[in-house]
């Protein structure tokens, strides 16, 4: 019996990406300002994609999944995907559904190539495939009365910043497992991925300057 089909797809319905390894990799919650930016663009191009509740208010990071760089995307769902950037120096790479402002996924060069980022609070997830949360990273980003809080309350391990804690066990795992090679069964059967997609569309930067947003 062939495993079910695993895919994202936007909050329209318009918009699909599937994934040719439903295997989650890694999963945070991530309280970094560049996610919780990301966020605000997309619920500010419709009401239906508004931050949760808790994320709105620190009580919890974006939720953020890893997937295999795999993808089949047909052609009427790549029409739809705009790739860009908080600012021409940013790092991270977001491919966003034009139908309805969805965040679909997310590259970085931390990934090399391997993994994909992928926003539940933002895109539908569909897997056969689940892991539960095994950290908590930034949270050196958000005000600390908010921080102490998550901090206290944490069932899993709370991570000031990722750049500034490289040997953390929970750090050095997570990098292992978004650089963990694609399998050659599940390349095979991938048509497109991130890269490929990004290289076809223009890149655009949502800001001109850094300092441009809070």
């Amino acid at each position: 019996m062939n495993a079910p089909e695993a895919f994202l797809q936007c909050r329209c319905g318009d918009c699909r990406i599937t994934l040719c390894d439903p295997a989650v990799r890694y999963h945070v919650e991530c309280l970094c300002s560049d996610c919780r930016q990301r966020g605000l663009i997309s619920a500010s191009k419709s009401p239906h994609n508004a931050l949760p509740v808790e994320v709105a208010n620190f009580a919890r990071g974006i939720d953020v999944v890893y997937f295999a760089n795999a993808l089949i995307v047909d052609k009427s769902s790549q029409e739809l995907l705009a790739f860009s950037k908080l600012t021409a120096g940013g790092i991270v790479t977001t491919a966003t559904s034009t139908c309805c402002g969805t965040l679909m996924c997310f590259s970085h060069p931390l990934y090399e190539g391997t993994t994909i980022s992928v926003s539940t609070d933002s895109c539908h997830v569909t897997t056969s495939s689940s892991l539960p949360l095994q950290a908590v990273v930034y949270v050196s980003d958000i005000p600390d009365e908010y921080a102490q809080t998550i901090i206290r309350c944490s069932a899993v391990p709370v991570i000031s910043s990722v750049n500034e804690e490289p040997e953390s066990p929970v750090i050095k795992a997570l990098v292992r497992a978004v650089t963990t090679p694609i399998s050659t069964h599940v390349r095979a059967a991938a048509t497109t991925n991130f890269e490929k997609m990004c290289a076809s569309k223009p890149l655009m930067f949502a800001f001109d300057r850094a300092h441009d947003y809070p």
